[in-house]
């Protein structure tokens, strides 16, 4: 009798030992998920930080250029009927990714501006920076390319093409593709923001 109930004593033991050997796999898997966060976040701000350090070069060049006046046209601009604020409403047309749906809608506010790094958009919504696209002003097209992203976690890549350019609507197609021949088709109609 006693021995039964040393026997079982030590399986027991034996269980409650092997349970925690579980609970600290499961704690250091959840340090590895921790981490790996940190390192992203890490790399998001140091993507914000180049970003920010090439708008702050930008900035002194214009502070210079408009000190000499030899220098004011350096660099490509948007032609005047394109720059400036646009409000742009989009509408997915195609998808075969799982978080786009055909009919999901976006509304963003889209800066067209250009410095001494390049012809740029900047992309708002609800007053917080999103994304920066580098810009191509080719004829009667616009080709937009991501510049970088806030969202390391989806490594989506957007491109971005308007042949539709009028005064007062220019239209076009924003193409996101991600991960597992992921690939959504956004219409793109941008307005001018009321001043």
């Amino acid at each position: 009798m006693i021995l039964r109930f040393y026997v079982l004593l030590f399986l027991h033991m034996v269980m409650l030992v092997s349970c925690d050997s579980n609970r600290g796999d499961q704690d250091i898997a959840q340090r590895e998920r921790a981490v790996e966060l940190r390192e992203q976040r890490v790399a998001l701000l140091e993507n914000e930080y180049r970003a920010l350090l090439k708008m702050r070069d930008s900035l002194n060049s214009r502070v210079l250029a408009k000190s000499d006046s030899t220098t004011t046209d350096r660099y490509n601009k948007w032609p005047e009927r394109v720059e400036g604020d646009w409000n742009s409403r989009m509408v997915c047309r195609a998808s075969r990714c799982a978080n786009y749906v055909i009919g999901d809608q976006r509304n963003e506010r889209w800066r067209f501006y250009a410095d001494s790094t390049g012809m740029h958009v900047q992309v708002v919504n609800n007053d917080k920076y999103v994304r920066v696209f580098e810009g191509n002003y080719e004829g009667e097209k616009i080709i937009l390319r991501i510049l970088n992203d806030s969202d390391l976690n989806t490594k989506i890549i957007r491109y971005v093409q308007i042949d539709d350019i009028t005064p007062n609507v220019m239209k076009g197609t924003l193409v996101l593709t991600g991960k597992n021949n992921c690939e959504a088709v956004f219409s793109v109609e941008l307005t001018p923001s009321p001043k």
